[in-house]
């Protein structure tokens, strides 16, 4: 990826130190009103971080920060929302690879163009997926059992998604298993869990923040995770990897964006007190507690982070027929 002098520029200031920063806050923080865009619904990981970044920039600030989520279109409604914004506003976009990764090659038209209608703030976490099942519903307690059950079903199972991560993670699955399965989208993870518990469909691939609590509660069970090594808060859940499935990696990030149309001093302020807030002690316990893994960065590497998918998931996108007009 060529580094746009702007950007080299922006992320600079970005590592300015927290001291400084602390002093040096521009009048265009207070002056105008801010806003977080979620381009997913309340209650999963993208919400839980925009919600914990605007309480932190709310207090660095001194003026509220407003959180609204935007569902739908696997985040281009949101987007939308941001790179259409009206300058005398400033506004973020939370979201992750769907918005700027995924969704070049699975829709023909977007009504926003992923680079230059943002710009790059950070990464803040990244959460691999579990594949969880209603114990009520799939009586298997491994994941072995979980094939041999499949393989018994005699029809076509059915598993939930709720964003282009978790459909990839299916997909991908199912390619590399033979499980013969159809995908439910949900517009939301919280929907979809409620639908899992309500046993309307077979499994899914739901992000950490959803599922732990269920987990905890006993109410659902997870059988393996998506990402190449375990995750730290299930230590004792394998990884598809290792349980016969080599290279199986797959994982979302979640990052925050500015309007392209902010000023370039205002975009590495708040880079800066968004890796400030998730850096923290306090803002790690709070990720880890939640389900996911803290992923700090820059624009620069979310900058690059977005080239590289874009490219990696581009093939399996095509092969499973994602495509949309």
């Amino acid at each position: 990826m060529t580094i746009s002098r702007r950007m080299l520029l922006l992320g600079a200031a970005a590592v300015a130190s927290a001291p400084m920063l602390a002093h040096a806050q521009s009048t265009d923080l207070q002056a105008k009103p801010i806003r977080i865009v979620v381009a997913y619904g309340a209650g999963g990981a993208s919400d839980a971080l925009a919600r914990y970044a605007a309480d932190s920039l709310t207090k660095a600030i001194g003026q509220r920060v407003i959180v609204e989520n935007r569902p739908g279109a696997d985040g281009n409604i949101a987007a939308e929302a941001v790179a259409t914004a009206p300058d005398r506003d400033i506004t973020l976009l939370v979201s992750g690879v769907s918005t700027h990764a995924t969704n070049v090659t699975i829709y023909k038209r977007l009504p926003f163009d992923p680079e230059k209608d943002f710009f790059p703030l950070t990464t803040i976490a990244s959460t691999p997926y579990l594949l969880v099942v209603n114990p009520e519903r799939i009586q298997a307690k491994t994941f072995k059992d979980f094939l041999a059950e499949a393989g018994k079903a005699g029809r076509p199972l059915t598993y939930a998604s709720a964003n282009v991560g978790g459909r990839l993670a299916g997909e991908l699955f199912k390619k590399l298993s033979g499980v013969s399965a159809e995908n439910v989208a949900y517009r939301s993870s919280a929907q979809a869990m409620t639908d899992l518990l309500g046993q309307q469909y077979d499994y899914y691939f739901c992000d950490m923040v959803t599922a732990m609590p269920q987990i905890r509660a006993g109410k659902i069970r997870a059988l393996a995770v998506s990402s190449k090594e375990p995750v730290p808060m299930l230590p004792d859940v394998p990884t598809l990897a290792a349980l016969g499935y080599p290279g199986f990696d797959v994982s979302s990030w979640i990052a925050i964006w500015s309007s392209a149309k902010a000023p370039p001093a205002v975009s590495a302020e708040l880079a800066n007190l968004v890796n400030q807030a998730f850096a923290s002690p306090e803002g790690r316990e709070f990720m880890m507690k939640i389900g996911l893994l803290p992923f700090p960065g820059s624009p620069q590497s979310l900058g690059t982070l977005q080239k590289r998918d874009t490219e990696a998931f581009r093939g399996l996108i095509i092969e499973a027929g994602m495509q949309q007009d």
